[in-house]
């Protein structure tokens, strides 16, 4: 979403709550990058092989906010670390969201548009507004499985593309992270596949596929969809 105002972009914060070594069995990854990369302030190289590979993955888990480190998946089945947000020039917050509507109108994406990435994910945040109150929400699949995010990145940054809401979570805010399913990743991260063949990906979720949860000073509202009856129906993302 191109509003760089940070209390008005959704998805300003997401977990990635996996083992990223999940995605590596799942997808096949290439790691390397992510291993050999400089890591963030705070997480050190200082020990055997093993632990330098744990310091990389923990320094990519957790609640992620714009300007961290994420993990990205690039074309080649490539793992890599970029910063979430794009800096641009003369504005003061970073673009996390790109909104997938205009993506080709905008000049600071359109030269992206063919440096598609994947985003790995657990869950995002949102704030559900009721009157000058605001209401924390997470949002996820109904066992929290992971997925991916469509992104687009620059070598060194990356931002989240946006979409229309899913019926059931548009009470909440009037955008969503759009996400990848199993069958489109290879075309999503194929260079040579022209953006506007690729359109028909980025739309929402299926209602009966999305749970949401309300912080509140009260008892936490659930949706309903993480009832057994309705986990039988739901996508897994990473089927094929």
């Amino acid at each position: 979403m191109v509003i760089v105002k940070m209390g008005k972009t959704m998805c300003s914060r997401f977990d990635l709550n996996s083992d990223i070594r999940a995605f590596q069995v799942q997808l096949g990854l290439e790691m390397e990058d992510i291993i050999r990369m400089p890591l963030p302030d705070g997480f050190n190289r200082n020990g055997p092989d093993d632990e330098d590979e744990d310091a990389a993955f923990d320094s990519l888990t957790g609640t992620r906010r714009p300007t961290d480190p994420i993990a990205v998946i690039l074309p080649h089945q490539k793992a890599a670390i970029r910063y979430w947000g794009l800096s641009i020039p003369g504005m003061n917050s970073p673009m996390i969201n790109a909104r997938a509507e205009t993506l080709p109108e905008k000049p600071t994406f359109r030269p992206l548009l063919n440096r598609r990435c994947l985003i790995p994910a657990n869950g995002w945040y949102e704030w559900r507004k009721d009157g000058t109150a605001k209401h924390k929400n997470r949002i996820t699949l109904p066992d929290h499985q992971p997925f991916l995010f469509a992104g687009l990145e620059n070598g060194r940054e990356a931002t989240i593309i946006t979409c229309a809401p899913s019926g059931s979570i548009a009470h909440i805010h009037n955008r969503m992270p759009a996400v990848i399913g199993p069958n489109h990743l290879a075309a999503w991260l194929d260079p040579h596949m022209a953006f506007e063949d690729l359109g028909y990906m980025l739309g929402p979720l299926p209602d009966h596929i999305l749970s949401w949860q309300e912080e509140s000073s009260d008892r936490p509202k659930t949706d309903q969809n993480t009832d057994a009856d309705e986990k039988t129906n739901q996508i897994d993302l990473f089927s094929k």
